[in-house]
């Protein structure tokens, strides 16, 4: 069985090249897209691509919003194209995230791309069932499509874990408890609102807000910092080594997204054994909860500060997080895949 994967965004996050690479087990050849062709990328890229299901990730790659005109002659393109790649493949499609981030959904068009991807897919990959039921109560969309399959493990590419004392000796760090954020800071992420509360309430702990930003985004956080001795930035990608060391030394990580879906960073998180504060309102990301590392919080103004705390006592446990890391081990992930893409060809 030959798979496109469209599009191609291993550059981006690890998602499809772990993906790609357990699929080989189960008789899978993926191949990625890699031109994008104007007027009709979909279909026109898979023309002759002899393959027999086109694997959909992030369909807003081909409707991408930057504030000008052709905006909307992307996203109006977009469902023909899908229909007419649909004419000649099946389609299978991973719900990593419902709207694109940092986008409204109320902007013209965007319902009803992502509209066309659901209703369009022969079979829809979710990673909860709560993202499923949010899709198939917003769109109304065929549940039996849905095979809810968790996002895979990140924590490999990480290398070996340490121990909070040595992975702090590594990156200098003194004996104070520490937060921390990470992965693309970007607004979605409603990472002001924690810069806002720390000022504040100057818990007895550091901040540190990890990853790559865009310049005016950056200023604008080191701005709202004030030069905060307590809140330190590093605006660059973090290598997955370096990472390692920061979940291995950080007393917790945050999450504070205004709208999301899925987290590969909760995800990996919690296969790292490293306590994790995130929102209630968050209730499509799953991370096989109750378990005693996890802390759900209303709000930043009632019980978050006591469960900072607490989070803040604790520590990274890599052993405890071993049953969630065999749960979502990759080659589970591809052996379910798999079988999804010999069901919808069988039909």
């Amino acid at each position: 069985m030959k798979v496109v994967f469209a599009p191609d965004w291993r550059k981006g996050v690890p998602y499809q090249r772990l993906l790609a690479e357990h699929l080989t087990a189960y008789g899978v050849e993926v191949v990625f897209m890699q031109d994008y062709r104007r007027a009709f990328p979909l279909y026109r890229g898979l023309r002759n691509s002899g393959t027999d299901i086109v694997h959909i990730h992030w369909p807003e790659a081909y409707w991408p919003v930057r504030g000008n005109l052709i905006d909307y002659c992307r996203l109006w393109r977009y469902p023909i194209d899908l229909h007419l790649a649909h004419c000649r493949h099946a389609i299978a499609y991973t719900l990593h995230n419902l709207w694109p981030h940092n986008s409204s959904p109320n902007k013209p068009g965007i319902k009803t791309a992502v509209r066309a991807t659901l209703k369009t897919a022969n079979v829809i990959f979710a990673h909860s069932q709560s993202a499923a039921d949010e899709a198939v109560s917003l769109f109304d969309v065929d549940p039996a499509k849905f095979v809810i399959i968790p996002h895979g493990d990140l924590s490999p590419d990480l290398g070996p874990p340490q121990s909070p004392t040595q992975a702090r000796e590594q990156l200098h760090l003194d004996s104070r408890p520490i937060a921390v954020v990470f992965g693309r800071i970007e607004p979605y992420k409603g990472i002001e609102n924690l810069i806002i509360w720390w000022k504040q309430n100057k818990p007895q702990a550091r901040l540190f807000i990890l990853g790559e930003a865009t310049p005016e985004y950056a200023q604008s956080l080191t701005t709202l910092a004030d030069s905060s001795p307590d809140i330190t930035f590093a605006f660059r990608r973090i290598g997955d080594a370096e990472l390692g060391l920061w979940l291995s030394a950080a007393n917790c990580v945050l999450f504070n997204y205004l709208r999301i879906l899925t987290s590969g960073a909760a995800s990996l998180a919690r296969s790292w054994g490293t306590p994790i504060l995130l929102p209630e309102r968050l209730n499509t990301i799953n991370l096989d909860e109750p378990f005693p590392n996890v802390f759900r919080f209303h709000d930043l103004d009632n019980d978050f500060p006591s469960k900072l705390e607490h989070a803040l006592t604790l520590s990274c446990d890599y052993a405890a997080a071993q049953p969630w890391r065999e749960g979502i081990s990759w080659n589970r992930i591809a052996r379910d895949t798999a079988a999804a893409y010999h069901r919808i060809l069988a039909n």
